[in-house]
């Protein structure tokens, strides 16, 4: 009898499991302390709660305060899948050097620390945070003269991927505030509707206002990129300052970029066959693309509006129509115009992408006309 292969040959073809996304909720906490035995020093431990945290380090540590200060607040990184990462930094080695040295073994976004730079080695770190383009660093400061001194000049450098803290209670609380903050910023469920925030009169639990704020400070802060953590009419608030790019621009733009790496990577994995060089084959890479400006504008970073850019590509009047329409214009070279050099190489033709932000309200003015 003859196998029915000879008439029916069936092959089965799985799509290959694609990259996962960056998980940009995860936090890095290095420290100094040397946990308990058997805990996490020399490598890394992955952490959803503070008690566990506690059992490693000892409930009397500063890594498991900073933990309660990260879990506390509502929502925090779990919010997002994010996990916190505690890192043992090793003798004589400072954070930008272990920065360095764990920044391979696992993807984190956000960074705190127990010991952080003198004054006139905060922009040395600034700059090497800035090098990651997926990294922020929450760096806090009790000293006043900071703010026009080293704060100023990370705002100068363009160094929006670390935000600058000022807190004037004490060293101790002031890194508190800034766990604090990393774990009420980096919360955002970039997958879902409405889910992008500002962090601007949030509410930090387990975090005092700082009563050494003055108008004059306020005023400071502002000018350079400095957020605070004050009160308004006895309400307690964060003040994110925009002069070093707001925090969610920031946060924000992590998201986005990885995100398009991501679709962008995985396209070209799980295609069976090829993606041709070809426009019906850039249609479906800019597809892939086009989800994450799609999501963007789901989860409310990306918004139609008006492009005000003296910066155009591709079509003009597609530029400035899609952006008003839908928040977002994608836009590739021509084919046919490649070099021969890139087509060998098997390289796509560039692609261009322009986001209008939705931005968002912190504060506002009222004029009240009165007719006695």
């Amino acid at each position: 009898m003859l196998d029915i292969v000879n008439v029916i040959n069936v092959s089965v073809i799985q799509t290959p499991v694609g990259l996962g996304n960056y998980n940009i909720n995860n936090v890095a906490l290095f420290t100094s302390e040397i946990p308990l035995a058997g805990g996490a020093y020399g490598n890394f431990g992955d952490y959803v709660s503070p008690d566990a945290v506690g059992d490693d380090w000892g409930t009397g540590s500063e890594a498991y305060a900073q933990a309660i200060a990260v879990f506390s607040q509502q929502p925090n990184i779990l919010a997002g899948g994010g996990n916190l990462i505690i890192f043992p930094m090793l003798p004589a080695e400072t954070l930008a050097q272990a920065i360095t040295r764990c920044e391979p073994l696992v993807f984190f976004c956000g960074i705190i620390s127990n010991t952080y730079p003198t004054s006139g080695n905060m922009l040395a770190l600034a700059n090497v945070v800035a090098g990651y383009q997926d990294k922020i660093l929450f760096l806090p400061s009790t000293t006043g003269s900071d703010i026009a001194g080293p704060f100023t000049d990370i705002k100068n450098a363009t160094d929006n991927s670390t935000r600058c803290l000022y807190y004037s209670v004490s060293a101790l609380t002031a890194r508190m505030f800034a766990a604090a903050a990393a774990g009420r910023g980096l919360s955002v469920d970039f997958s879902g509707a409405n889910t992008a925030i500002t962090m601007n009169l949030k509410q930090l639990i387990g975090i005092s206002p700082d009563e050494g704020i003055t108008q004059t400070i306020y005023n400071n802060c502002k000018t350079a990129g400095v957020d605070l953590y004050t009160d308004f009419a006895g309400i307690s608030a964060y003040v994110s300052n925009g002069a070093n790019k707001f925090f969610d621009e920031v946060y924000n733009l992590v998201w986005f970029v990885s995100q398009i790496k991501v679709n962008g990577f995985n396209a070209l994995l799980q295609v069976g066959t090829k993606i041709p060089q070809t426009e019906p084959g850039m249609s479906y890479l800019k597809s892939v693309y086009r989800q994450v400006c799609d999501q963007g504008v789901n989860n409310g970073y990306v918004a139609p509006g008006d492009w005000n850019s003296p910066e155009y590509f591709g079509v003009q009047a597609d530029l400035i129509a899609n952006v008003l329409q839908k928040g977002y214009y994608i836009f590739s070279a021509p084919v046919n115009l490649q070099l021969p050099a890139d087509r060998q190489a098997r390289k796509s033709p560039l692609v261009q992408i322009a986001i209008k932000e939705a931005g968002a309200i912190h504060s506002a003015s009222i004029v009240i006309n009165i007719n006695p």
